[in-house]
């Protein structure tokens, strides 16, 4: 497998205290974001429980929202790195909170995605399906149906060592069919977070993105370094 993945995704999920989503407070906080690191190209508040702040560059697009209790940070198709993103959480969320009275977020969800390529087979469905989970002529017989994409699902429950429920999805990639989709959702609440404390969310998300490299990639790369052996 090639050792550098595609990021595709960031995005963070905010659960705060409910309130009543303020016209004046989301046009003061899409102003002072327009005048920062994170801000945004267009608002759109014409719905009464949501709203929405919105950036495309051709096919990324930036995206924050707003509901009544909970505020979500969207990069897709991301074309911005990590810590450029951890740049756009450490402006955006003090001023939200603020902007809008939020005491806390009390918790958080923060998910990566990513893609790799593989080295030595050409089809993402045949390298996990029947090469990793050994299901070579067991899908078909049954199901009797073509099939787009497969894969495996885990949820590790957070410990005293390790913070965090993650969320992990491992799948073929529907847009490419030699590439391995991976998605982290790390979920955190011991923690409240304040306008003053937001590094907590950003050293999570450095977490969730760590698990790709350091624990999903050399799971994956044990059945592509098989097929070099045969």
């Amino acid at each position: 497998m090639q050792i550098e993945d595609r990021v595709i995704h960031f995005s963070a999920e905010l659960i705060h205290p409910p309130l009543s989503l303020n016209r004046q407070h989301l046009q003061k906080l899409y102003y002072d974001l327009s005048q920062s690191r994170a801000a945004y190209d267009s608002i759109d508040i014409s719905t009464p429980l949501q709203a929405k702040f919105h950036s495309q560059r051709a096919k990324a697009q930036s995206i924050m929202i707003h509901l009544p209790e909970r505020m979500l940070m969207i990069e897709e198709w991301a074309d911005i790195p990590l810590s450029t993103f951890i740049e756009k959480l450490r402006v955006a969320v003090p001023l939200a909170m603020t902007t809008q009275n939020i005491p806390n977020i009390m918790l958080h969800a923060l998910t990566v995605r990513s893609t790799f390529a593989l080295t030595n087979f050409d089809d993402a469905r045949v390298f996990l399906l029947d090469n990793a989970c050994q299901l070579d002529n067991r899908i078909q017989p049954y199901f009797q149906r073509p099939l787009a994409t497969g894969g495996l699902r885990f949820i590790f429950p957070e410990t005293n060592e390790h913070s965090g429920t993650l969320h992990v999805i491992i799948e073929s990639f529907r847009h490419s069919v030699s590439e391995i989709f991976v998605e982290v959702k790390g979920i955190f609440g011991r923690q409240p977070v304040g306008p003053d404390n937001v590094d907590i969310i950003a050293t999570n998300l450095q977490t969730t993105r760590r698990f790709i490299t350091d624990h999903v990639f050399p799971f994956l790369q044990q059945f592509d370094e098989i097929r070099e052996r045969d």
